[in-house]
C-alpha cells in the first residue's frame, strides 16, 4: 500500500489519505487524480471512519502541485480532456464527502495542492508551510468553477484576486490571516496536534457532523439555490436518532457521551 503514489490508510476512527510521492513533492500525477473518487469512496462506505485526513508524505511538502512533467503529453496532448476530467472528479468527490475533511499541511502547499486543501472543511499548517496558485505565472488557468468559488468563499474577492492575479507564494502567518489556514502549529507537533484535534472531532454526533457540513456548504450558496429542504431533513434526523438521546442522558448524567451514528 505505502508503494503506492496515492492511499488511504485507515486507523479507526480516522482514515488518512497520503499523496506519497516525497521525491517529487507529492506532485499529482493524472493516475493520482484518477485514484482520488475511489479512495474518497471508500471513506464514505466505511462507517467505522468519522473523519478524514488528508496529508503528504516527507518533509517537504503537502502537495507542490500538479506534475509539470506530464504538462506536455497529457495537458497539451490529445489527452487534455482526461486530465481535466479527472481532476473534475476528484475535486467534486472532495467537495461532496459528507465527512469532515481535515488538510494537515506542511511545506510546500501549491497549485492543485491548493485545490485539494480548500476542498477541506479545516486546514492545520505547520509553521514552515507556504501557499501558492502560480497559474497566472504557468501560462494557465483554473477551468473548474469549484475551485475558484472555494478560494473566494474561503478568502474573500480581495484576497483571492491577489492571490490568482499574483501568483506570489504565502508563508502560513499571510495564510492564517488571509482566512486559508484555520491554525498554525510548530512543524514538529503538527502530526500529533492534528491526530489529536480529529480525534476529539470523531467523539462528537456523526449525524451532527453531517448536518452542519451540509449546512455551511448550502448557505454558501445563493439563496435561491439552497437545498433547504435538505438541511431541514438532516436536522430532522438528528432530533429523531439515538445519538440525540445519548447526548442528552451523557449530559444529564455528566458523562462523557458515546455516539453511533444512529
Amino acid at each position: 500500500m505505502k508503494d503506492q503514489p496515492l492511499y488511504l490508510q485507515k486507523e479507526t476512527p480516522l482514515g488518512w489519505i497520503v499523496f506519497n510521492r516525497p521525491k517529487m513533492r507529492n506532485a499529482v500525477s493524472l493516475e493520482m487524480w484518477q485514484i482520488l473518487p475511489e479512495l474518497i469512496e471508500e471513506v464514505a462506505e466505511d462507517n467505522d471512519i468519522r473523519v478524514l485526513i488528508i496529508r503528504g508524505k516527507g518533509e517537504d511538502a503537502f502537495i507542490s502541485g500538479a506534475d509539470i512533467s506530464q504538462f506536455e503529453k497529457v495537458r497539451f496532448g490529445i489527452s487534455a480532456g482526461e486530465y481535466n476530467l479527472a481532476t473534475g472528479k476528484a475535486i467534486a468527490a472532495l467537495m461532496q464527502l459528507e465527512k469532515p475533511i481535515i488538510a494537515m499541511i506542511h511545506g510546500f502547499c501549491m497549485g492543485g495542492g491548493c485545490s485539494v486543501a480548500m476542498t477541506c472543511d479545516l486546514r492545520l499548517a505547520a509553521d514552515n508551510a507556504s501557499f501558492a496558485i502560480p497559474a497566472s505565472r504557468l501560462g494557465i488557468a483554473y477551468s473548474s468553477e469549484q475551485v475558484v468559488e472555494r478560494l473566494v468563499h474561503i478568502v474573500g474577492q480581495a484576497n483571492a484576486a491577489e492571490i490568482l492575479l499574483t501568483g506570489r507564494r504565502y508563508g502560513a502567518e499571510e495564510a492564517y490571516h488571509m482566512g486559508l489556514v484555520n491554525r498554525i502549529i510548530p512543524k514538529t507537533e503538527l502530526e500529533s496536534y492534528t491526530t489529536e484535534y480529529a480525534l476529539r472531532m470523531s467523539k462528537n454526533s456523526p449525524l451532527s457532523l453531517i448536518a452542519h457540513k451540509a449546512s455551511i456548504l448550502e448557505v454558501l450558496k445563493p439563496p435561491y439555490s439552497r437545498d433547504m429542504e435538505k438541511i431541514k431533513t438532516l436536522a430532522a434526523r438528528c432530533f429523531e436518532s439515538e445519538d440525540y438521546k445519548e447526548g442528552v442522558a451523557a449530559f444529564m448524567e455528566k458523562r462523557k457521551p458515546n455516539f453511533k451514528g444512529k
